[in-house]
This record gives structure tokens, sequence and C-alpha cells, in this order.
């Protein structure tokens, strides 16, 4: 999934870039439930639910650009969901902020995919 945004099919921003982001997502904050449960202090307490709100808000972001670029790409998108992954569907050509949200999501994506290799401390990539 090493992608520029400028060669991402359809196909693949609906059956990998959405998947893998929301698998991040579930990891992430998953790990901040966990982390919060774990904290000794209120001050731990409270940096986990700012990085989890933070974490939170930047996922939704992208997901409501990524909405829009799906919209905009509807009957595309309904032929791709209707062969059940068998077309690819062409090659999206995202406004500025799609073009960010699909690079966030790949981002966090492979952020998360390197803490749980343990290459990275932190489970959310920082902003």
């Amino acid at each position: 999934m090493h992608h520029s945004d400028a060669n991402i099919t359809l196909h693949e921003l609906i059956y990998s870039v959405i998947p893998n982001l929301n698998r991040a997502e579930k990891l992430v904050l998953n790990t901040l439930e966990s982390l919060i449960e774990a904290a000794e202090t209120p001050l731990d307490v409270f940096k986990r639910n700012e990085q989890k709100n933070a974490f939170s808000l930047e996922v939704h972001r992208v997901r409501i650009n990524l909405e829009h670029l799906l919209e905009r790409y509807r009957a595309d998108v309904d032929s791709v969901l209707r062969a059940s992954g068998e077309v690819k569907g062409p090659i999206v050509v995202p406004d500025a902020q799609e073009a960010d949200a699909i690079r966030s999501a790949i981002d966090i994506y492979l952020h998360v995919r390197s803490f749980q290799r343990g290459e990275r401390r932190q489970p959310m990539p920082s902003r």
C-alpha cells in the first residue's frame, strides 16, 4: 500500500484504505482505553483522554473527507461494490482535503502497524 494518492483506485480506497483505517482506529482506541484504565494518576488519565479525543477528531476529519470523495464517485462506488471487488473502478482524483485524508488514513495505518511490530512506542501518530 505504497501509493501516492495520485494513483489510487476506487477499489483500493474501498477495500484497503478504509478497512485499514477502521482496524487502526479500533486498535488505537482499545490501547488508549487500556492505558486509561491502568493510569495511576489523574494527570495520566487526563493525558490519555486528551490523546483519545485528538485521535478521534483526526479520524473523524479523515472520514468526512473520504465520505465526500466516495459521494462524488457514487455511481462508480456502487459498481465496485456490486462486483464484490472484481472491478477496480477509476483512479480517483481527490481535491486537496480528500488527498490529505487519503494520506492521513494511510499514515495512521502504517504508524499503527509499526507500533504493533514494536517499532514505535505510541499507538497513535502525532500530527
